[in-house]
């Protein structure tokens, strides 16, 4: 991955952008994700495979400041600054990079010291001031800067050109009868999503179907028309939200006891819908940002 421009925000909002005073070195790299492969004791020879899970992404960014001012006073605001904004209480930082090839990424990381400037001529002196930050991600995966977007109830053109439309007016679109609908993840990792459901009448206890996997995610209740129900299955970032008349509810205990959080394979996924009744009335929406171990 080299490396073209580069943000990196903490938690409150406070940002450093690099690339005019403040400019990454050019041996920064970021590739490499260790793992754990775990084995369990066997009487016969070797062992037995377990599982194996990726580590904390430890890495650190060299920078240095381009002393475009040659008086002392400016080189310190420009360390103050770095101080201010890279400050280790203020976990997590969002790291944005965007590639020579403009592909925008971005990853969450925990910085684990304050910034650090060595001394000596080759590393400060009249033309540059050289650091280093060091950071550890506990979420090991690189992000796509762009969340995709699929409508897992869809409509459909009702009308083509050349178009005449008369007195009593024209039907837009269609309801599709398709419930299958599939979803491409071109990450390289399983994902959670952000599921949006909305009923235009009254829908009695929805679901979603992964039908590749099997796991389905089901709620145990009647839903308005008006009504939203938000859903993450994102790792620690689980919820599933009402909102009724602006008001909204967590309704985490109205989820069937043998519902699954939906993820999204590598590749292909293809999911379904169901009603008990009223899923004509229901109108259903996914999102998610694929996973990528490197780039």
């Amino acid at each position: 991955m080299i490396i073209k421009d580069m943000k990196i925000t903490n938690s409150q909002g406070a940002a450093i952008s690099f690339g005019q005073f403040f400019k990454i070195s050019d041996d920064f790299n970021m590739s490499g994700l260790g793992a754990t492969v775990n084995y369990s004791e066997t009487t016969g020879d070797g062992s037995n495979y377990q599982n194996t899970r990726l580590d904390n992404r430890d890495f650190d960014i060299p920078f240095f400041i381009h002393r475009s001012v040659t008086e002392n006073w400016w080189i310190e605001d420009r360390r103050n600054e770095a101080y201010r904004v890279f400050n280790p209480k203020k976990n997590p930082f969002r790291i944005d990079i965007t590639t020579k090839s403009d592909e925008k990424y971005y990853l969450n990381a925990n910085l684990e010291a304050a910034p650090s400037f060595p001394i000596g001529f080759e590393n400060k002196n009249n033309e540059w001031q050289k650091g280093i930050l060091q950071f550890s991600s506990n979420d090991p995966f690189f992000y796509r800067n762009t969340e995709q977007r699929v409508n897992i109830t869809s409509w459909q053109g009702a009308f083509s050109f050349p178009l005449e439309i008369p007195v009593t007016g024209i039907q837009m679109g269609i309801r599709s009868t398709a419930l299958n609908v599939n979803v491409f993840n071109n990450g390289q990792e399983e994902t959670g999503v952000n599921l949006v459901l909305k009923a235009t009448g009254a829908v009695v206890n929805p679901s979603i179907t992964n039908i590749r996997t099997f796991e389905r995610f089901k709620l145990n209740m009647t839903m308005q028309a008006g009504d939203v129900i938000e859903i993450s299955t994102y790792k620690g970032k689980k919820k599933v939200m009402l909102i009724r008349n602006n008001v909204t509810t967590s309704i985490f205990n109205l989820v069937d006891i043998q519902s699954s959080f939906l993820k999204l394979e590598v590749g292909d996924n293809v999911f379904t819908y169901a009603a008990d009744s009223g899923s004509t009335a229901l109108e259903i929406s996914m999102s998610f940002t694929p996973r990528l171990l490197g780039v």
